[in-house]
């Protein structure tokens, strides 16, 4: 299946003022209640929070934290303030909304933000069925597996 990211995800120009404010730019057009700041903890440029709701109703607060090596590695996007249920799309603690091989330096935080809205309606149809709906970029087992397609979901 392929995939259109919007233009306006990307991060195509970085005027004098640098990334960090092209990113705040594209995030603030598309994601105003999330907010970036620089970050003082060390290993971290900066970090992005805020809150997204799902089909259900449901608020979910999100923190996206950008590393050193930002933009040349995919942000962790974490869970601050709860936990959620163990899932099929986890990875040490942070949510797996895409591998790390797939991401480029020019998609921006605020494309992760999507993605993780994404993860998140996602997340309570496997809440509710305790399946991960759509597509997937792994081999589950094969009772997973036909649970899925029955289901459905697949």
């Amino acid at each position: 299946m392929t995939y259109r990211v919007p233009r306006s995800l990307l991060v195509s120009e970085i005027g004098p003022d640098g990334r960090l404010a092209a990113e705040r730019r594209i995030l603030t057009k598309h994601f105003p209640q999330f907010r970036l700041d620089e970050s003082r903890n060390q290993g971290e440029l900066a970090a992005a929070a805020g809150s997204l709701t799902t089909f259900t109703g449901k608020r979910y607060t999100i923190k996206i934290v950008l590393g050193n090596r930002y933009p040349h590695e995919l942000p962790a996007v974490t869970t601050p303030g709860w936990t959620p249920q163990r899932n099929p799309h986890m990875i040490g603690g942070t949510l797996c909304v895409m591998k790390s091989t797939q991401w480029h330096s020019l998609m921006s935080i605020a494309f992760i933000v999507a993605k993780s809205a994404l993860w998140l309606n996602k997340y309570e149809i496997f809440l509710d069925r305790k399946i991960w709906p759509g597509p997937e970029q792994h081999v589950h087992g094969p009772i997973y597996t036909f649970r899925k397609r029955l289901n459905d979901l697949g």
